[in-house]
């Protein structure tokens, strides 16, 4: 039985090789085109989460620190990829409790925002929805692919940096600031607090407020892993309140020279289980 002229195939190695070719080359533009709608998908489900949780419509969700957890169709959404848990505000109902009292404690509402280390973005757009009339500035040393859309859904500014890089901090600062509040909630790794507390304290505001997250993190703490470097901030503190009341400073020690560097610019320093916030006097202040 003879096979029709047009319906043979390629009677030559080359004809066969480059049919191949475009076979394969379709195959490949068809998985990237799936794969290009599967993460747009994903980014929409994040975006709208992280969105609707920051403007309240899900309150109930700052009760808890994993709040996906009791809830069987978001739990279900993860499961499958489609959602994922970094959409979602990470801080602790004890930090959001912290920020309350803090806040509410400010000389002003906050015009201008900075937080190192925004995860998903879930902070980043609570403090936007907070305070909508202000810029809130993110940044993250590997932004989430729903944070590198250009304009921000949240309206959030979202920048990629890495927060042991002073002059990439002081190009941010020096662009977007000065800043009310600046939130360190970056790597949790103490010189990379103190580094940065070193940079941008001065970009504060006097009366702004400057907070460092974790600084229990060098602790040791069930389940902990990772070297988040030596426990300065006892004698941070310290060396501050004796600052603040014109007494002795304790010896000599990491935390004390940090201490000696900023004091100047502290006119309160709060102190809570798992945070240290300053209020700040200004860089000229006397101390």
């Amino acid at each position: 039985m003879s096979v029709p002229e047009g319906e043979r195939g390629p009677s030559k190695p080359e004809e066969f090789l480059a049919l191949y070719k475009q076979m394969d080359n379709l195959l490949k533009e068809m998985r990237r085109g799936v794969e290009r709608d599967w993460e747009r998908a994903q980014d929409a489900v994040a975006t709208l989460i992280r969105t609707q949780t920051a403007q309240g419509l899900a309150p109930a969700f700052f009760a808890r620190k994993r709040p996906w957890e009791g809830n069987a169709e978001l739990a279900t959404l993860i499961e499958h990829g489609i959602l994922n848990h970094a959409a979602f505000i990470q801080k602790t109902p004890l930090m959001l409790a912290f920020y309350r009292r803090l806040l509410t404690g400010l000389d002003r509402e906050p015009a201008s925002i900075l937080e190192i280390g925004v995860k998903g973005g879930g902070s980043t757009a609570f403090w936007k929805a907070l305070f909508p009339g202000a810029t809130v500035v993110g940044v993250d040393i590997a932004l989430r692919r729903w944070l590198t859309l250009t304009p921000s859904a949240d309206g959030v500014v979202y920048l990629q940096g890495d927060q042991s890089d002073a002059a990439r901090l002081e190009e941010i600062a020096v662009r977007h600031g000065p800043f009310d509040l600046v939130i360190d909630d970056g790597s949790h790794v103490t010189d990379h607090q103190a580094g940065t507390l070193r940079c941008l304290l001065p970009h504060v505001r006097p009366g702004g407020a400057y907070v460092i997250e974790d600084t229990h993190a060098s602790v040791s703490k069930p389940g902990q892993t990772g070297d988040f470097g030596d426990d300065i901030w006892p004698d941070f503190t310290l060396a501050v309140l004796q600052r603040l009341r014109r007494g002795p400073l304790p010896p000599a020690s990491p935390g004390v020279q940090l201490a000696s560097a900023v004091s100047r610019m502290i006119a309160d320093l709060i102190v809570s289980t798992q945070v240290l916030a300053i209020r700040t006097a200004g860089p000229n202040a006397g101390g």
